[in-house]
């Protein structure tokens, strides 16, 4: 007789920031494991436009959530984020342990003369500063 035993589950990925804007958002999650924070993912998901919209494409939603990379580490995951435009999106939620992380990274891209968003950076500064406030209020 077999037994039927559940697969054994991972711990599950935590919100690290989330961002939106018209077209959907743009998501970094990540497991805590007892070493730290490992496997930070990109989630991309461009299907409110079409959910908003409420046309029937006939097409499934799901086609337009993608992951868009992994990084082991927040120097890496913060890579992937740079491939976007994320510092000048609305910043929906950003998690407790990464303010502090989070707006140093938006400052420090709000300061490169040299990138190609830094004057839109210095429009979104305010609501990443309250997103990473101790309350955390957006």
């Amino acid at each position: 007789m077999t037994q039927n035993t559940p697969a054994p589950v991972g711990p599950a990925a935590e919100t690290i920031i989330r961002t939106v804007s018209l077209g959907g958002t743009l998501t970094l999650s990540a497991v805590r494991d007892p070493k730290g924070w490992a496997n930070f993912t990109v989630v991309v998901d461009e299907g409110t436009m079409v959910d908003l919209l409420g046309e029937d494409t006939g097409e499934d939603l799901e086609e337009y959530v993608r992951t868009a990379g992994s990084a082991e580490t927040w120097h890496g995951a913060l890579g992937l984020l740079d491939c976007f435009v994320w510092p000048i999106l609305h910043p929906d939620y950003v998690h407790p342990e990464f303010r502090p992380m989070v707006i140093a990274a938006v400052r420090e891209r709000a300061a490169d003369n040299d990138g190609a968003v830094a004057d839109f950076v210095d429009d979104w500064l305010p609501e990443w500063e309250r997103a990473c406030s101790p309350d955390g209020e957006v």
